[in-house]
């Protein structure tokens, strides 16, 4: 069986978290022994992860799907001291939904650029980029024995005022390469 990739430490040494109350059986036990299931508890509830890693000990995959409908901003910022750096904000607004693109300074291949999305548009975009498990990520990523490099902050604002903020320098989270394939799918990242 296929396992998730973790979101905090890129092992694939995770299971699928079974809720409620199970049925006993030599199956069920054997899943457990190899680590491919752990039980959840009898409480459920809507915002229950749905997987475990083994490694680290973090539960993730919570359903992002209320958290997706109040996302009001999102602001990713990817760039290095030598290639500059890109800015990318998605403003939802009562009115439209644009993206504005910045290029990094003195690159003429990339270039400004402001694009309206649909409202489709926008919720799939936001369904693929809570796909990449954003929530679980680390809040910072660094690695301290590179000096320059690329430094990067994805922010999302939401409605009531909260705000996720995940950065690094010279690190990446386990899905680092799925998101750039989000931003590159909407064409909305030079």
């Amino acid at each position: 069986m296929a396992r998730r990739i973790c979101p905090r430490c890129g092992s694939r040494n995770t299971a699928i978290i079974l809720r409620g109350m199970p049925v006993w059986s030599l199956e069920l036990q054997e899943k457990m022994a190899k680590g491919e299931v752990v039980v959840g508890g009898c409480c459920i509830t809507d915002c229950d992860p749905t997987h475990h890693c083994n490694k680290c000990k973090i539960d993730f995959n919570r359903p992002t799907g209320e958290m997706e409908m109040r996302v009001k901003q999102v602001h990713f910022s990817p760039g290095g001291y030598h290639g500059g750096y890109q800015d990318l904000t998605i403003i939802k607004t009562g009115l439209a939904i644009v993206a504005r693109y910045y290029p990094p300074y003195g690159n003429p291949e990339l270039v400004e650029y402001e694009k309206e999305l649909s409202f489709n548009e926008w919720m799939n975009f936001l369904h693929d980029l809570f796909r990449c498990y954003i929530t679980d990520w680390k809040q910072e990523y660094v690695d301290k024995n590179v000096l320059d490099g690329t430094q990067w902050e994805l922010t999302i604002d939401f409605d009531e005022g909260m705000k996720l903020r995940r950065y690094g320098s010279n690190d990446y989270p386990p899905h680092w390469k799925k998101m750039l394939a989000v931003f590159k799918k909407y064409e909305i990242l030079g």
